[in-house]
């Protein structure tokens, strides 16, 4: 540590300037030495300046907001708040097969009841009674189901019978709730006698 200090001590002294003069002869000269400036100049600082963009309405500012405090808020909030998904629940296929109770609108006087089942794909059969005033006929049913609509053709199981007023009904129906509604067309000898809103409902 000693050496590296005599060594720095003599760089220093070989930077000074000596500079030796005499009064007059016969005196001993003094060696005339200038202590070198240690003075550091004062750095300079300025304030960066910011180019900032700006936009059609004028320049662009940056509100005084703390980040660290902004990302507390959300963090906190979605941490609070508890989110809530519906469900949505799929609408449970509809079973025609069974036994089925067929109204005609305002119409007391006739009505049907028909067992229906699926045979097959969206094929629907069935058979029953149509029911005209005091009697019971006989009746098939043929058609299809594809939810939420049934169409049906029901047709008379005897070619000919006492008190026979309609031979054939057509029905268009679908689904609404537990029930099926739509229209009807009775048929008499293939013209058409009667036609009107109709309503099912499974028993």
């Amino acid at each position: 540590m000693r050496l590296e200090y005599i060594i720095l001590l003599a760089i220093l002294l070989s930077c000074l300037s000596i500079q030796a003069y005499a009064i007059d002869p016969g005196d001993i000269a003094v060696p005339s030495i200038s202590a070198a400036n240690m003075d550091m100049p004062k750095p300079k600082i300025s304030s960066p300046t910011m180019n900032v963009p700006e936009t059609k309405t004028g320049p662009l500012t940056q509100p005084n907001v703390n980040s660290d405090q902004t990302l507390n808020q959300t963090g906190n909030a979605s941490i609070g708040s508890t989110q809530v998904i519906p469900v949505q629940q799929e609408a449970v296929p509809m079973d025609v097969s069974g036994k089925w109770s067929i109204k005609f609108g305002d119409r007391t006087d006739i009505w049907l009841d028909l067992t229906l089942w699926s045979s097959g794909g969206d094929k629907i059969m069935g058979y029953g009674t149509m029911t005209e005033g005091d009697a019971k006929n006989s009746v098939t049913a043929t058609g299809s189901f594809t939810d939420p609509d049934l169409t049906l053709t029901v047709k008379s199981a005897t070619s000919e019978y006492v008190s026979k007023r309609y031979g054939e009904c057509d029905l268009y129906l679908s689904r609404v709730d537990k029930t099926l509604s739509g229209t009807y067309v009775l048929k008499s000898d293939e013209l058409t006698s009667s036609k009107g809103n109709a309503t099912a409902k499974k028993l």
